[in-house]
């Protein structure tokens, strides 16, 4: 059934329940409510006051006898008319009149008193007689709107009415929010990267709109997995076949270093863009390896954070020197149970992208806090170069992703190390992101959980 018919069909039925269950009520269930019988309406009550005020209007005019009308017992501010034996109106016309004239004509001739439900109001009229013995009719309002309103049995029915009515909506929305949200998720986890997200869980089959845009992601999700797949594949393929001829690339540079020696600047150049593009190579072999889920050839291993991060710092002091950079920051250590050399490349990978947009003589911020309460290790690098736009803060964890101005392919970069970087964290089971520091320049920060081991050792600070 499509969709369209059963939200006509969740709605005709609420409809119908409470209908079938407030007539029900009323006519099979007798209910009354404290105070209800003297709130009732009693025309006896009525005739003292109405003919007192007919001999008044005699006496004193109009005036008299609206005056006596609001003495009417429980009648809150009616509208009331008066007419005389002939039809005629005595007060200032209503808004009802015509109707209040027509019921005084029908009220002269039958000489009964008489009610009529007009909308949600209900008028009453019946005929008097004076002291003087002319005869008179009066209509007036017993019931109004606003009357309804404050009656509890108002409100009794439309609390028995709404019953079913919430019943069969939270149905409907049940189900209607669940396939969206199951569709949400998915969509949430195949932009994570998880290529295996699919909407439809197995055994499940909607044939309804819902269950074929489910299906239409299903399909979408499985051809961008097998488009992802053939890139990788090509990518590492490509990779793999670049390596014998970059091999033997390096062994014909060696011979011809022998023969003309080291005065020859086109040997030199021709070996350093080899030594780039074989860099290039190998990145792009291990970036395959991580999207596939392979770990490079190591064992996980318990290693001391302060002594990785002196290692690093100890790496790049040649690099920061050169460009006059000083690298500040607090260093607490904990012990992790991580895989050692992939670690270490992706924290470097971060901390050579921060010296190498950096300007000279900048300071970088490099810290490795430990949080016990929230289990888990925070590694932050803080630059002071150009930023990122804010859209692209996420982007520039993709492979050969790029902004301009200030981080082109003229500084050196290859775009793949955050991209490593964000494999990497993600195989220990952390977090990597970028923001923009509100003094300038971009700070990426790595959270990764404390493992089993580390949480029995201690910790210590270091500048």
């Amino acid at each position: 059934m499509k969709l369209f018919w059963r939200i006509f069909l969740f709605f005709w039925t609420a409809t119908a329940l409470m209908l079938a269950l407030v007539l029900a009520v009323n006519e099979l269930v007798p209910m009354t409510f404290p105070g209800e019988h003297e709130r009732r309406f009693q025309p006896a009550s009525m005739l003292p006051v109405l003919n007192a005020g007919v001999n008044a209007y005699e006496q004193k005019g109009e005036s008299a006898f609206l005056a006596e009308a609001r003495r009417l017992p429980l009648v809150d501010r009616p509208e009331i008319y008066l007419f005389d034996e002939h039809g005629d109106s005595l007060l200032d016309a209503g808004r009802d009149a015509p109707f209040a004239a027509l019921m005084a004509q029908d009220v002269a001739k039958s000489d009964r008193e008489e009610y009529v439900r007009l909308g949600f109001r209900v008028l009453y009229a019946r005929p008097l007689a004076s002291e003087s013995g002319r005869r008179y009719e009066v209509v007036f309002t017993v019931f109004t709107p606003a009357g309804r309103l404050l009656n509890p049995r108002f409100w009794w029915n439309m609390a028995i009415a709404m019953l079913p009515a919430s019943f069969v909506c939270l149905l409907l929305t049940f189900y209607l929010t669940r396939p969206i949200t199951r569709l949400q998720f998915a969509a949430q986890r195949l932009a994570s990267g998880d290529l295996n997200a699919r909407a439809v869980p197995p055994g499940v089959r909607r044939r309804d709109e819902l269950g074929d845009l489910a299906q239409d992601f299903d399909a979408m999700a499985s051809r961008i997995q097998l488009l992802m797949m053939a890139q990788r594949r090509f990518v590492a393929d490509v990779s793999h076949e670049l390596g014998a001829p970059l091999t033997r690339m390096h062994l014909a540079l060696a011979l011809l270093r022998r023969e003309y020696g080291d005065e020859s600047s086109g040997i030199y150049r021709v070996e350093r863009e080899t030594q780039k593009l074989s860099s290039l190579v190998q990145q792009l072999l291990l970036l395959s390896s991580l999207e596939a889920g392979r770990v490079p050839s190591e064992s996980l291993a318990l290693i001391s954070m302060r002594e990785l991060c002196d290692s690093l710092l100890e790496d790049v002091k040649l690099e920061s020197q050169h460009r006059a950079c000083s690298i500040v920051g607090e260093r607490q250590d904990v012990r992790l149970l991580v895989y050692p050399n992939l670690l270490r490349r992706a924290i470097e990978n971060v901390l050579s992208n921060a010296l190498r947009y950096s300007p000279l003589g900048g300071e970088i911020e490099f810290n490795c806090r430990v949080r016990l309460v929230e289990q888990e290790i925070t590694i932050e690098v803080l630059d002071c170069g150009s930023g990122v736009p804010e859209g692209e803060l996420t982007d520039i964890f993709r492979p050969f992703f790029r902004t301009a101005p200030g981080r082109e392919s003229s500084s050196g970069g290859t775009g793949l190390g955050l991209a490593i970087a964000s494999e990497a964290i993600q195989m220990h089971g952390g977090v990597i992101q970028a923001r923009n520091r509100e003094s300038g320049g971009l700070a990426v920060t790595i959270t990764l959980p404390l493992s089993s081991p580390s949480q029995s050792g201690t910790y210590t600070s270091a500048s």
